[in-house]
């Protein structure tokens, strides 16, 4: 809920002006980078630099975090506002710990109210942003193993620490482990397994360290679809090499943790983050923004060593070389991510750089076949949903696709409705099949080109019926079968279909459509019947959605008077 409130900001009514949430994104990189700059000064200085040192070392890690390109797309790709502002909030609630951390023994009362502010409001904000700000509770253990070791530890800390960061983290874990059946039941509309994914993510873990700490071979891509699943330890054989790597690097930071602590804070801090969404939940296996608040650490406990070696290095020649690399990864950072954003400013340029180094992103070639439609340039769209066919042959969304276009645009398809409805293992993995469907609806209704016989179009939508659809999509299903028994006049089957839909989701506006098709049709004490029922849903929904109140008693005034003007 704030990082939908937060675009606010940029619109008010709709349409709104596009490049306003792009700027505003870039407002918050840049105030999330300050704050950065402000949490890292206040760490090196618990670990005993002295001001000035603290301030350039925090100035570097600010600069290589902003300027990073990893985090180009999570700023210029306007829904990863959550990412942002979670980040934002979640280093004000670190930043208020551990100012509130060095003054809990001296100054209890004043270090006890930083602790609380850290959670409130910052660490609820972040968790309101994205639901994994809360794992900013563990990157406070994660500090407490390693910054603060040694650090003397009050009752009231004791106290504050049990309550506010173990209790938390322990009531989100006996959560998680409860939702477990639930959480798993989505790899049903996943094209991987649970053990596929967290052994490709082996992989992906290994990849997002590597563009972090060699941002050359970052990439601007928001599709990583044609990414390859690791089916067993050897397939690829990568997948092995990557767990083995992962577990001796996680082994190296415990080993050394009192040591080397800050080697154990970059690396448990980058591990912690990724706790959730590279793990066992159904997600997309591979985002770049995933990285946002994760490189903080590693690039931190990187600026730490850099001043290491060069307070260790006893050659003047050795310390110009490290400062030159420094600048070299600074300014090499701002070229690349200056690239990147010229890039994004070029819609066209954007889509065809995707589509041409990723190939076999099925993802990458709709949204260039799409551009190509818009701008006049049909023909070679459709080439380019042929190639994404070829990617996934089996996919449903892809043949509705092709099939639309060609409709709108007046080209031939290469199959037809009834071919697609009779296809045997057929798939529903990528894209949104509700889009499609609708847009078929609305090519219908319009009658923008030949369709054929009802049965064959009901035929296609049962087709879709037997996919494995999550409940909230098939509603919607539903919702938009409904509408093609409306378009041939058949009111029971309509009303049927949105029963169906509401029972997966009982929002107001189901029976609110039931009651305008019910009275349409003359059924006035029927649609009565379901504005009752629109009544208590509208009643039992949340309170930050919209009312019907007012929409559902116009409607009803407005049937009582056609009962009354009947009689």
């Amino acid at each position: 809920p704030v990082a939908m409130l937060s675009f606010l900001i940029d619109a008010q009514n709709w349409p709104p002006h596009i490049a306003s949430f792009k700027y505003t994104n870039i407002l918050i990189h840049a105030l999330t980078g300050l704050l950065l700059c402000w949490f890292a000064y206040t760490l090196f200085q618990v670990l005993g630099l002295s001001s000035q040192r603290s301030a350039v070392l925090a100035l570097l890690a600010a600069a290589v975090w902003l300027l990073h390109p990893l985090n180009g797309s999570t700023t210029l790709y306007v829904v990863q506002r959550m990412t942002q502002l979670m980040t934002l909030f979640g280093l004000a609630s670190l930043l208020c710990y551990l100012k509130g951390r060095q003054l809990i023994v001296e100054e209890t009362k004043k270090g006890l109210l930083l602790l609380c502010v850290s959670l409130f409001p910052f660490a609820l904000l972040s968790v309101l942003s994205k639901e994994n700000g809360a794992l900013i509770m563990l990157l406070v253990i994660v500090m407490e193993l390693s910054v603060f070791q040694a650090a003397a530890k009050n009752t009231r800390f004791k106290t504050w620490y049990t309550v506010a960061v173990l209790a938390p983290l322990a009531v989100l874990g006996i959560y998680l482990l409860f939702t477990l059946s639930s959480s798993l039941a989505g790899y049903e509309y996943r094209n991987f397994s649970l053990s596929e994914r967290l052994l490709t993510e082996a992989r992906i873990l290994l990849t997002y360290l590597s563009k972090i700490f060699f941002p050359f071979a970052a990439s601007t891509g928001l599709f990583h679809d044609d990414l390859q699943i690791s089916k067993s330890l050897f397939d690829p054989w990568t997948t092995v090499a990557s767990i083995l790597s992962l577990c001796a690097l996680a082994g190296a930071g415990l080993y050394w943790r009192k040591q080397q602590p800050m080697l154990f804070f970059g690396i448990a801090w980058f591990l912690a983050m990724h706790l959730l969404e590279s793990t066992y939940l159904p997600l997309e296996l591979y985002f770049e923004h995933r990285n946002y608040m994760s490189m903080i650490g590693p690039i931190i406990s990187l600026c730490w060593y850099f001043h290491k070696l060069l307070v260790s290095s006893q050659a003047s020649y050795w310390k110009r070389i490290a400062i030159g690399v420094a600048v070299v990864i600074v300014v090499g950072t701002g070229l690349l991510s200056w690239q990147q954003a010229r890039l994004w400013g070029h819609t066209g340029n954007l889509y065809a750089n995707w589509a041409q180094v990723q190939p076999e992103s099925s993802r990458a070639q709709i949204i260039y076949a799409d551009f190509l439609s818009l701008n006049g340039d049909a023909e070679a769209g459709m080439q380019r949903l042929r190639k994404a066919h070829e990617i996934y042959p089996q996919e449903i969304t892809i043949l509705l696709h092709m099939w639309n276009n060609a409709c709108e645009y007046e080209l031939q398809a290469p199959y037809s409705l009834e071919e697609i409805s009779e296809m045997d293992g057929l798939e529903y993995y990528q894209n949104d099949i509700g889009f499609h469907l609708t847009k078929l609806l609305e090519n219908l209704v319009l009658d923008k080109c030949t369709f054929p016989e009802p049965p064959i179009l009901l035929a296609l939508f049962e087709t879709v019926n037997d996919l494995s659809l999550a409940d909230d999509r098939r509603a919607s299903f539903h919702f938009l079968y409904s509408d093609l028994f409306v378009h041939y006049r058949q009111l029971n089957p309509a009303l049927i279909q949105l029963r169906q839909a509401f029972d997966l989701n009982a929002s107001p506006q189901i029976p609110i459509r039931q009651a305008l098709l019910s009275a349409s049709a003359g059924n006035n004490d029927d649609a009565l019947v379901f504005l009752e029922r629109a009544k208590l849903a509208d009643k039992q929904q949340s309170l930050l959605l919209p009312s019907y109140t007012a929409e559902i008693a116009r409607i009803e005034a407005d049937i009582n008077s056609r009962i009354s003007s009947s009689l």
